[in-house]
């Protein structure tokens, strides 16, 4: 049995408590969020335990998976600490606000031998999985991808790397996983249309961004903070004789629903694969992903 403890308790953090529950061979004994009355409340929801002190769980030596579901300002935080105590790390992207310590970070997992996973959880929902399967052996040529929300927080943008980092790095993820390849060229047209406090806290609302990848696949992004019928998720594959729409994959009554709901039963599944491997689970993309979401970044700055 592999005693676990998740780190971070909002809505992330929630998903991935029922999921330790559920999860064969994982229990959930330990639960830790700054917030005194939300890792009280948890705790007692999840009949675990709790603590004051983050240190005193991780001297646990019983402790083996921790789950970082916190806000991404404090990864490279929860991280250092954890492979210092050469604990086995599930990590929610991205790994760092800080891409130049990626490398740095590489290295000391491999150096303690460290078992880790980079939350790509999109790869394991049931739409995704099918579109891939309906892909093998045919040639894509155009990747379109639309993300809209419903509501737009800028502190929560802004905490979590911004736009690009935030909401584009799944996507970014999604489209080199169906592409079978990475870009080479990217073009970005940034805006903070949504509201005033995105100019002011020197981020992104919409954005628009064109991608050519090595194996000459075009992607086409559109991402906005501001959409009034919901959260708009929607992939679009084209090729020689087909085109693959992800709402066809999705329950009409969820179409326009939260991710959360949308994907829920991806972060279990990833868990899993995670849980029962002997090795890492997409490290190497989830640092790939990071540097291509610099680089929109960049892009984007250069207009």
């Amino acid at each position: 049995m592999i005693k676990s403890c998740v780190i971070g308790l909002s809505k992330i953090g929630q998903i991935h408590c029922n999921n330790l529950k559920k999860l064969k061979n994982t229990s959930l004994n330990f639960v830790y969020d700054k917030n005194l009355i939300l890792r009280k409340k948890t705790a007692k929801r999840f009949k675990c335990k709790t603590s004051n002190s983050f240190e005193e769980i991780l001297r646990n030596k019983e402790i083996k998976l921790f789950i970082i579901a916190s806000p991404t300002t404090t990864h490279e935080y929860y991280l250092n600490k954890l492979i210092q105590y050469k604990k086995m790390i599930y990590c929610e992207k991205p790994i760092s606000l800080n891409s130049s310590k990626l490398n740095s970070f590489v290295k000391k997992i491999k150096t303690n031998k460290i078992k880790i996973c980079i939350g790509l959880n999109r790869r394991f929902s049931d739409a995704y999985i099918k579109m891939k399967k309906l892909i093998k052996n045919k040639k894509v040529k155009i990747i379109q991808i639309i993300s809209r929300s419903s509501n737009a927080n800028v502190h929560q943008s802004v905490r979590n790397g911004g736009l690009f980092m935030d909401k584009g790095f799944h996507f970014f993820d999604l489209a080199c996983w169906f592409a079978n390849s990475f870009p080479n060229k990217i073009i970005t047209i940034a805006n903070p249309l949504s509201t005033k406090e995105f100019l002011k806290n020197n981020d992104y609302s919409d954005a628009v961004i064109n991608m050519k990848f090595k194996n000459k696949v075009i992607v086409e992004y559109i991402f906005s903070r501001n959409c009034r019928l919901g959260h708009e998720e929607r992939i679009k594959l084209f090729g020689n004789g087909f085109k693959i729409d992800s709402n066809k994959f999705f329950k009409k009554s969820i179409i326009y629903k939260n991710f959360d709901i949308k994907h829920k039963e991806s972060y279990f599944r990833c868990l899993k694969k995670f849980v029962h491997l002997s090795k890492n689970l997409l490290l190497n993309e989830g640092i790939q992903t990071q540097k291509i979401c610099d680089k929109v970044l960049k892009s984007a700055k250069l207009n």
